[in-house]
């Protein structure tokens, strides 16, 4: 716990003493509450907090975890905080989706009862910039995770510029990207490559905070353009065991679009209903999901991301980990 009082002392400036609840108090608890958590009692901005210590597998399905937090309030009286040492993206947002507190030492703090949604690369707009993937650079992860058959290490600057289709410049800046982030090494003189040192799991985990929705903006036409891939709901149903959307989504290569668009062969380009949403992507999703996928959809991974931190049903939510245990664990 001490690296979550220096993380409370360098995010908000306040110093916290913590106390391990009072025997009397946890004796208003369930058992099972007080056999399997650890409670602390502190003060923040004058506020009397209860803090519970948990393990990662306590916290995957935000649902129960909220019907057991209401009981614990419940019976103590007291407002309760989660303080966990890590946790994925989506647990992230299942936890503010439900509306329960909590802390990740060093990385994020959420506490409705005080209004603050806190995460330490967050601070401004500016600097959170520098601690993102430029989609270039995703591109080439994304690759590397799913094409693990192909050995991207073995490839120089040149052959990745012409591999993904970016100008040497391009190229240079996506990996300068991924070496500011310590995602890759790179090695050579003349010819250059880059190094994954990271076993997949590790990357992925290091990459979670570091990755962008691939999505630029969606729009709606009433006929569909050649060749693309389906993307969005359309496209889980070949990850995970969730059906087809009815309105059809597809993804489309910024480029693709833009020239699409000023050539006027968009039919009725709009942004609010179609008979299919176009999904206008930051890198070309056809370069990834070669060799993936076998009914014309995105990439799992890339269609993660496009769909973790949007408005989305327990069937979705149920989709998406299941693309997660399959493709990187």
């Amino acid at each position: 716990m001490e690296k979550l009082k220096e993380y409370i002392q360098q995010i908000l400036g306040e110093q916290i003493v913590l106390n391990q609840l009072k025997e009397q108090v946890l004796n208003k608890l369930p058992f099972i509450f007080k056999n399997n958590y650890t409670f602390y009692h502190t003060e923040l901005f004058n506020r009397e907090l209860i803090l519970v210590e948990f393990n990662k597998k306590d916290v995957l399905n935000a649902t129960q975890l909220r019907k057991q937090l209401v009981s614990i309030e419940k019976a103590i009286d007291k407002r309760v905080i989660i303080i966990i040492d890590d946790i994925t993206a989506i647990n992230r947002k299942r936890l503010i989706d439900q509306k329960i507190s909590f802390i990740i030492p060093g990385k994020q703090m959420y506490l409705t009862e005080l209004l603050i949604d806190i995460q330490d690369f967050n601070k401004a707009k500016e600097f959170q910039k520098e601690f993102l993937m430029l989609p270039s650079a995703q591109l080439i992860v994304l690759y590397h995770i799913l094409h693990r058959e192909e050995d991207l290490n073995q490839f120089t600057f040149k052959e990745l510029a012409k591999k993904f289709q970016y100008t040497p410049m391009g190229i240079t800046k996506a990996i300068d990207n991924l070496k500011k982030l310590a995602i890759v090494k790179v090695e050579g003189t003349k010819e250059k490559n880059i190094i994954f040192e990271k076993d997949i799991q590790k990357l992925w985990k290091d990459c979670e905070q570091l990755v962008v929705n691939p999505i630029m903006k969606t729009v709606y036409v009433d006929e569909k353009p050649m060749g693309l891939l389906k993307s969005n709901t359309t496209a889980l149903e070949e990850y995970s065991d969730m059906n087809p959307s009815a309105l059809e989504y597809f993804a489309i290569d910024k480029k693709q679009f833009y020239k699409l668009e000023k050539s006027n062969q968009l039919v009725n380009l709009n942004n609010e209903s179609g008979n299919y949403a176009l999904e206008v992507w930051k890198y070309n999703p056809v370069l990834i999901a070669n060799g993936i996928t076998k009914k014309n959809n995105v990439d799992p991974l890339s269609l993660y991301l496009s769909l973790k931190d949007g408005f989305i049903d327990e069937r979705t939510d149920m989709a998406l980990d299941q693309i997660i245990e399959k493709y990187i664990w």
